[in-house]
């Protein structure tokens, strides 16, 4: 691996380029929360609206995936994604002692999102998790559905037809000590937590491949031009093989402080 940015120099343990970063202090009233993704060259997150399952990213990709969780108090996922991967947000053994080492839980809290509670409850996400999951939902979520999901975790409403986000950033500050979340998305989540300007940081994997099909999604992905856009900074730029390990700060964000 080579680092682009900021200071030019040879990578001897790929693996470890996200270990000690730091991040700012959280901002007033919610988490601190930064984005990872993987997308193609031309930057397509899915392939064939996810009907074909080759993951985007190196083994290498998914390796930095879980250990960027090692920083997180808590891993937000939205109803999508795990009903696609349905797979427990785990740390990796030698950060999960880290964790231990400094009085933390092992795993950050498991967080999903969705307005109908429709979920794969007997997926490992629940049924496999170390320890328990938070489903946010809304008033409109079936009675059934909600009870049901009460078996596994725990579940607060938030919103009548949607969950709001900004009350959700709030409650996971006051009510549940998070200070610093990661987002592992979908798309449409990611679209929410920019539009509402509760995005700080993206983590952005390049795969060196061209999907192409027009129908699959950005990392990013609404309804609409974001307005204003947001504009983002790079904190570090990498380079591993043919794969590019972009992390970018949202200018006029959080201060700059280390965690």
């Amino acid at each position: 691996m080579f680092r682009l940015y900021p200071s030019p120099a040879e990578v001897e343990a790929p693996h470890t380029i996200y270990d000690d970063i730091t991040f700012p202090p959280p901002p007033p009233g919610r988490p601190y929360t930064w984005i990872n993704m993987v997308a193609t060259l031309d930057g397509r997150v899915t392939l064939g609206r996810g009907r074909i399952r080759t993951p985007l990213g190196s083994k290498l990709d998914r390796v930095l995936m879980s250990r960027l969780r090692f920083h997180a108090d808590a891993v937000l996922q939205g109803a999508g994604t795990v009903r696609d991967a349905g797979y427990f947000p785990r740390v990796p053994d030698d950060l999960r002692a880290r964790r231990r080492a400094a009085g933390r839980q092992e795993h950050p809290v498991p967080v999903v999102i969705t307005a109908s509670c429709e979920l794969p409850l007997e997926a490992p996400f629940f049924a496999q998790a170390p320890r328990r999951a938070l489903v946010l939902t809304t008033a409109r979520a079936a009675r059934d559905r909600v009870e049901a999901a009460r078996a596994v975790a725990d579940v607060v409403v938030l919103g009548e037809e949607r969950v709001e986000l900004a009350e959700a950033m709030a409650y996971l500050r006051q009510e549940r000590g998070v200070a610093y979340l990661l987002s592992e998305g979908g798309p449409s989540l990611n679209y929410s937590l920019f539009a509402e300007g509760l995005a700080d940081e993206l983590f952005l994997t390049v795969a060196p491949r061209i999907g192409g099909y027009r129908a699959d999604l950005t990392a990013v992905d609404g309804p609409a031009v974001l307005e204003p856009m947001p504009e983002l900074e790079p904190v570090s730029l990498h380079m591993h093989e043919r794969e590019l390990f972009l992390r970018y700060r949202r200018v006029g964000g959080p201060g700059r402080g280390g965690r």
